[in-house]
Parts: structure tokens; sequence; C-alpha cells
């Protein structure tokens, strides 16, 4: 969930995925968007890397506008917050046994998870898989000038 924001990805994960077969992805989400400055109560614990999360909404939306996939499930896990919060917790003595942490980010945090399958008639761009190592000078406008 950390680098498949990128529009172009869905694309080229489902490569790796037989027409109708599932692509899945799960990992730490917001359980509604934040918009703009997060609220006052988290400020002081929001770092700059907690904006590529998002909420199963979000993450719905993406997946759907590109007509690759039919979404299955997009919600969040239930209690996922609760597994968040105890992997934080083991990352960071900042939230430990700080119960005013945890209800904020009960709030707004949680485990996502989206699972769809990748539809028969999706139509993939084909990849760019490499770019010539070498440059021919050629002119900029070409045809008979």
């Amino acid at each position: 969930m950390y680098y498949a924001t990128d529009d172009l990805y869905l694309g080229h994960l489902a490569r790796f995925v037989k027409p109708g077969g599932q692509i899945a992805i799960a990992g730490a989400g917001l359980m509604q968007k934040i918009g703009g400055a997060p609220p006052g109560h988290l400020r002081e614990w929001w770092t700059q890397d907690l904006w590529c999360l998002h909420s199963a909404d979000w993450w719905r939306r993406h997946w759907e506008r590109a007509g690759i996939v039919d979404i299955e499930i997009a919600s969040s896990m239930p209690d996922g917050w609760q597994l968040w919060i105890d992997w934080h917790a083991d990352r960071s003595r900042q939230h430990r046994g700080d119960s005013g942490s945890r209800g904020r980010l009960r709030q707004i945090s949680g485990l996502g998870r989206v699972i769809a399958r990748r539809r028969t008639d999706a139509q993939l761009a084909e990849p760019i898989e490499s770019v010539p190592a070498q440059y021919t000078k050629q002119p900029l406008l070409r045809g008979e000038h």
C-alpha cells in the first residue's frame, strides 16, 4: 500500500495474474480521508510519510477507475486499528502506555484491504521495458522539410 498508489501500478501488477484471478492488498490505512492538514490532535504525531495511507474507499475508487479489476471487497478489517496500534507500539516508545494516542489513532487508522478480480476484458498497456542507451541525432521536425 506504500507504493501502489501510482496510477500505473495496478496495470503492472495485473500482468502477473491470469484473467479472472484475484489481486489483493492489505496494510495500514485510514478509516476516513483527511482533507487538508492533519487534525489538531494528530499534528504532533503526524509525519510526512503517513500521507501514503488511504482509506478503503480511496483504494476502491483508485482501482475502479483503471477498468482492470472488479472489486469484491474494499473495507477496513475488524479491529484492524488495534493490530496497527500494537505494531506501532512495538516500533515506537512514544505510544507505549499513552491511552490518548491510542484513542486518537483508533479514530483514524486501521488495516485496510482490497480484494479484486482481474477482468477478462481488461486491456493492459504495454510496459516500458527499456530506453535506448544510445542517442541518434535527428531533426526535430521530420518529414519533407
